[in-house]
């Protein structure tokens, strides 16, 4: 009579085969690992205070693809750990990292980065370096600042840094191309560069629990953009109009006031206007826009054969990516330092939308607010 343990490991996958139970031997399940050819190494809850040195001798796992290491004490991993050069995910939340070397970048075939719950106060430098990378969690640790380096991760498809301690993100992240996720949850993250509008693979942003003033303008002209995450930010108090058909949520916002800024009102609405916006126009408002304005505008136009480079770079950036574009449907000219703001509730409540959500948007002219206020969606 068969076992019923026996009929069980005859109906697992082989590449599942080896199960991360605590009273499985380490030495036993990579053995098993090196002679069956198991692609997945599951060493969760093993107590490890480093790798074991036969994951690296005689290139005896070099077919293996993934390692499993929750819930162990690891501060660091092995320079060797280069030397698995078919590894394409490394799952390793809940231990203790806090540093990694630098020859991880020469795992050319990672596609996947787990380390969360960890004690990492920065991104290691070599993680940038990782081209194949597609996914990156890097959430509940200590990390204080992204760098601009982030912006050399052109394959990356996800990532996730909730749970941090950052206060700013890098314009570079408009580099990150391919991005479909971002989740920046309970950070301390007031604005979003306005940059991120031109991540068109871009499905879904997530930043609940921040310090959010506003959304940069033209966030919902991101092609593929589906859902906004905004809840629980008290100061957070309107929603950029070009955001009316996504999914946004807004639980718990607009809570809080702030002293120190000065709010846009109108019709017992408010919002925090971007800091670009230096110029806030009115009924019956300039009937002549500003020359910075219109500086801006002409070097925009013409940046491709301008030599930009040569503008400090805040001058630069502003040029480049305008802060908003009109919202009359019919207008859509750039807005850079100065609009006619307008606020309203939502114009069609659906489903995703409540009536109770402010949406602030901007216009060029007075003409094109007062078009905009009778007709604020396409005919």
């Amino acid at each position: 009579m068969t076992s019923c343990s026996t009929q069980c490991s005859s109906t697992r996958p082989q590449t599942v085969q080896v199960e991360d139970i605590e009273a499985n031997n380490i030495t036993d399940i990579l053995e098993e690992c090196r002679i069956l050819g198991h692609k997945l190494i599951y060493l969760n809850y093993k107590g490890l205070t480093k790798l074991p040195t036969q994951l690296f001798k005689d290139n005896a796992f070099l077919h293996v693809e993934g390692i499993y290491l929750k819930r162990n004490l690891l501060q660091t991993l092995p320079q060797d750990l280069k030397f698995l050069s078919n590894l394409k995910e490394l799952y390793a939340p809940s231990n203790k990292i806090a540093e990694l070397p630098e020859d991880m970048s020469e795992l050319s075939k990672l596609e996947s980065l787990d380390l969360s719950m960890n004690n990492l106060t920065h991104i290691p430098c070599c993680v940038f370096d990782i081209k194949s990378l597609k996914t990156l969690v890097l959430s509940q640790n200590s990390i204080v600042h992204l760098p601009p380096d982030i912006g050399k991760m052109t394959g990356l498809v996800t990532l996730i840094l909730n749970h941090n301690k950052l206060t700013s993100l890098p314009s570079d992240i408009q580099n990150c191309s391919s991005l479909q996720t971002l989740n920046l949850d309970k950070n301390f993250l007031s604005v979003v560069p306005r940059q991120i509008t031109v991540l068109h693979c871009l499905e879904e942003l997530s930043i609940t629990g921040n310090n959010l003033l506003y959304l940069p303008m033209d966030l919902g002209y991101c092609a593929n953009l589906k859902r906004v995450y905004a809840d629980n930010n008290g100061l957070f108090k309107s929603v950029p109009f070009s955001l009316w058909s996504k999914e946004v949520g807004t639980y718990r916002c607009g809570t809080e006031s702030n002293s120190r800024r000065i709010e846009f009102k109108e019709n017992n609405m408010s919002a925090h206007i971007p800091d670009e916006i230096q110029n806030i126009w009115s009924r019956p408002g300039l009937l002549v826009t500003s020359l910075l304005e219109l500086s801006f505008r002409v070097v925009n136009k013409y940046k491709d054969i301008l030599q930009m480079s040569r503008l400090p770079r805040s001058l630069k950036d502003l040029a480049a990516f305008a802060t908003a574009h009109c919202e009359f449907h019919g207008c859509n000219r750039p807005l850079f330092t100065a609009g006619y703001p307008h606020l309203m509730k939502h114009p069609i409540a659906t489903y995703r939308q409540s009536n109770s959500i402010t949406f602030l948007g901007l216009c060029c002219s007075v003409k094109c607010l007062d078009l905009f206020t009778k007709f604020p969606l396409p005919l």
